[in-house]
């Protein structure tokens, strides 16, 4: 009977947290990147994030070119939270196709994390959900303005990605007065998120929700236009069967779901002889920059993330979730693009150990030869003195027989 109590208490605290915090989820198991490492690597889209945490801490240029990659990027902030932030600012350049021929243009990609309810102080709760989804002004919101403000220089051409409340705050951006008179906004793409400020946003908008995810269409739009709300989502089947919370956590980083996407949430294909979809990034890591969003504050703070593991440390802790079985050999090797290296330093300290373990040998050696020469010479010696001793002895014996 106690332990039948002891466990309707544990499910009932289960269940009260779930409900206070409906999206902690989220933000799970992240593998670490400079934060905390006890996060558990057991989905395949954590390999995906930590695998371009390290493009960007090592400052690499990289294509982005479909959505799910881009996904990727918009989720980069929920692996970092403490020490990077759910705001970065990427420079680039971006290629596509139009009627008239290719255009490449200077861009400044804006990738928003969403809710994250664990990280202290942090602007990207369940109250930013309720004023976004209400259309109402939040400190996210006034935060990313402030970030765009701070790094990217005026009359720039902007692209926003934004994962669940990040792309709700991504589209109130958009239509926000004073960024669309100072700055281009070309496109904006979102992941999970549902229509906000569907009349006022500026540049084309791209709204992607998986067929189990729910979250799209949870805003007030979907009272004051229903129509709109859910025929402005393209939907792809990631084959989570009514699991929305999975859907809403892992379909968009999957290329085999969103691949047929290109950066920009536009589907690829052709219509009226021109070919869709074609957009195509190239973003330099090394100018990216993160920005805290902390409550109380007017402005925000650039911050970057700091590798505090190896690469081949990380590697490690990878091949230690595939023997634990979180993940198989087949998907690490899919969603990784880097491998274990060996450090200098150990290299360096392997070739003077093995050069020391050597000079013991040859050492051992000399002293063993060393101790046979000087067995030898003893045996020598004492071979001398028994000739010796018989030489005198056989003196001894003819005296006495000369005496007799």
């Amino acid at each position: 009977m106690r332990k039948r109590v002891l466990r309707i208490v544990a499910a009932a605290l289960v269940a009260s947290a779930v409900l206070v915090n409906p999206i902690v989820s989220e933000a799970g198991s992240i593998l670490p990147a400079g934060g905390d490492p006890n996060y558990i690597l057991h989905t395949e889209t954590d390999f995906k994030i930590m695998d371009m945490v390290y493009k960007i801490q090592n400052g690499e240029t990289v294509s982005i070119e479909n959505a799910a990659q881009m996904a990727t990027l918009t989720k980069v902030g929920y692996a970092d939270y403490q020490s990077a932030g759910p705001i970065s600012i990427t420079e680039g350049r971006m290629t596509y196709n139009t009627y008239w021929g290719s255009e490449d243009k200077d861009v400044y990609v804006v990738a928003l994390s969403g809710t994250e309810t664990i990280v202290e102080n942090q602007t990207t709760t369940v109250k930013e959900d309720l004023l976004s989804g209400f259309e109402l002004s939040n400190e996210y919101e006034v935060n990313v303005k402030n970030a765009i403000i701070d790094r990217i220089p005026a009359g720039s051409n902007i692209i926003f990605a934004g994962h669940s409340l990040g792309g709700m705050v991504a589209q109130q951006v958009a239509a926000d007065k004073y960024i669309k008179d100072n700055y281009e906004v070309l496109n904006t793409v979102t992941f999970g998120s549902p229509l906000i400020k569907g009349f006022t946003r500026e540049g084309m908008v791209k709204r992607l929700g998986d067929k189990s995810d729910k979250n799209p269409f949870y805003s007030i739009s979907s009272v004051l236009n229903i129509v709109w709300q859910y025929a402005g989502v393209n939907h792809e089947d990631g084959g989570y069967n009514g699991d929305s919370s999975a859907a809403h956590c892992d379909s968009y980083l999957r290329e085999d779901v969103w691949g047929n996407y290109d950066c920009c949430g536009e589907k690829k294909g052709t219509t009226l002889w021109m070919q869709t979809g074609t957009r195509k990034l190239t973003l330099n890591f090394a100018t990216t920059s993160f920005y805290t969003s902390l409550y109380g504050t007017t402005s925000v703070a650039r911050t970057s993330i700091i590798p505090t593991q190896t690469t081949a440390a990380c590697y490690d802790l990878a091949k230690k979730a595939v023997a634990d079985g979180y993940i198989t050999e087949d998907v690490l090797a899919k969603f990784t693009t880097f491998v274990p290296v060996t450090d200098e330093d150990s290299v360096e300290t392997e070739v003077s150990e093995v050069m020391e373990s050597e000079a013991e040998v040859v050492e051992t050696e000399a002293v063993e030869v060393e101790a046979t020469e000087n067995n030898i010479v003893e045996e020598d010696a004492l071979v001398e003195e028994a000739i010796d001793a018989e030489q005198v002895e056989t003196e001894v014996i003819e005296a006495e027989v000369v005496a007799e």
